[in-house]
């Protein structure tokens, strides 16, 4: 991207958090946010004195934090005069603070079992998930025990270990 928010690339896991974060917008070619104040503040930070290698923050409406680390790119990357950045959307929060590949495909789960799957081995209880999803405990449990059929285990741990290769960061 250049300061101007300009988008040059967009991986998979940013196209992703875009569709799937309803405070992050690509529109036109231009990554902002839902509230403006927010797009302009990056854009200043982005436009200030060269900087190197940095960070720059952001509370969520959920209140998590997100940290976005900014690193300039060498200018051949980008349009005459305006030299690219990239960021790196790291979550604070210790239940999104991993990437995951798409592994929901792979174990044929639907993307309701997966969400489960990567809250559960965040670290929450099923009870955590129920109340985070707005669900019951039992929906919780049957989707648990669906999620362990079809991967083949029978015990988060042998969850933790199957699924940890599809961790990319």
């Amino acid at each position: 991207m250049t300061p101007a928010l300009k988008l040059l690339d967009l991986n998979l896991a940013g196209d992703a958090l875009s569709r799937s974060d309803s405070e992050i917008q690509i529109a036109g070619g231009h990554f902002a946010f839902s509230d403006k104040a927010r797009t302009g503040s990056l854009r200043a930070f982005l436009a200030s004195e060269s900087f190197g290698a940095a960070g720059w923050s952001y509370r969520r409406a959920c209140g998590s934090i997100v940290v976005i680390h900014v690193e300039w790119l060498p200018p051949a990357l980008g349009d005459a005069g305006d030299p690219p950045v990239a960021l790196t959307f790291q979550p604070a929060d210790l239940s999104e603070r991993y990437v995951w590949a798409d592994f929901a495909p792979y174990f044929d789960i639907t993307r309701s079992e997966a969400a489960i799957v990567k809250r559960l081995i965040g670290g929450q209880t099923p009870l955590a998930v129920a109340e985070a999803l707005n669900v019951s405990i039992e929906t919780v449990r049957t989707h648990i025990r669906r999620i362990y059929n079809k991967l083949g285990v029978s015990s988060r741990e042998q969850l933790f270990a199957t699924i940890a290769l599809f961790r990319i960061g």
